[in-house]
């Protein structure tokens, strides 16, 4: 199922940066591209509210003909500007694609067991593996007296399937919630201890489970503890892909538990 995409005003929008570019007196034409970048601006807080995509707007090149009480008129100011007014336009041309990603699978899965009006979620996808699944299968087939691998292989399988449906803050807090559900297979008592002073592994072993540390939990306490504001950015694929160092970790757990 595809995203419809309904951008009111995106060819007026368009065609309004590429008259900037017939503009030949600086002081008219920093004027229009405020102008233009205002106007584009509200047009997406109004289409797109709390999509993040009026920031990204907001933190494109502007113009820097007029500063201050002067203003430039010299071939590599028109030069810059020029740079200033093509990035924006093709950040616009672009844009159906951002939205696409803004109302991608979460958002469809539910409007389409909305119009069927049922209670109910369908969904068809084929997407990269979060978690290697040979990973989880050689996790499956471990059994060890002291330690029950069933829900660490479910964390595996939510995270896979999050990943799959582009669940992306369930997939940074289940990173974490994984994190710390291992340590005791190292004799551990948190992660934290686990990445610094863990002595059965590599020095490549170590740095992995330092940004595990480091990083991926950070960036799973930022959107667990951030409260609600007025203007919010969505974690992207690329934030919250841990799924390599992930890997080291649950081949250590692996090793351990299968020569213990």
């Amino acid at each position: 199922m595809e995203a419809t995409v309904n951008l009111p005003g995106l060819d007026e929008h368009s065609e309004a940066g590429h008259e900037l570019l017939d503009e030949g007196e600086p002081c008219a034409a920093h004027s229009a591209f405020e102008d233009w970048v205002s106007s584009v601006a509200r047009c997406l807080n109004g289409v797109l509210p709390d999509s993040g995509l009026s920031s990204e707007w907001l933190g494109l090149p502007h113009s820097h003909l007029v500063m201050g009480s002067g203003y430039y008129d010299e071939p590599a100011a028109w030069a810059n500007f020029r740079g200033a007014v093509q990035r924006p336009l093709a950040w616009l041309g672009q844009l159906p694609g951002k939205v696409q990603d803004v109302n991608a699978v979460p958002a469809l899965t539910q409007t389409a067991a909305r119009e069927r009006g049922r209670r109910e979620i369908r969904m068809q996808m084929t997407a990269r593996a979060y978690v290697d699944p040979d990973r989880i299968a050689e996790l499956k087939e471990i059994s060890h007296p002291e330690f029950d691998l069933r829900k660490l292989v479910r964390f595996c399988e939510k995270l896979n399937l999050c990943f799959a449906t582009e669940c992306y803050l369930a997939v940074a807090m289940l990173t974490r919630a994984l994190i710390d559900h291992v340590p005791p297979v190292f004799g551990c008592q948190s992660f934290v201890e686990l990445a610094n002073n863990y002595a059965g592994g590599s020095k490549s072993f170590k740095e992995s489970m330092r940004n595990l540390e480091n990083s991926s939990r950070k960036i799973a306490d930022q959107h667990l503890h951030c409260r609600i504001r007025r203007s919010e950015s969505l974690p992207t694929a690329r934030q919250v892909d841990f799924g390599n160092d992930l890997d080291v970790l649950l081949a250590e757990v692996a090793r351990l538990l299968r020569s213990g």
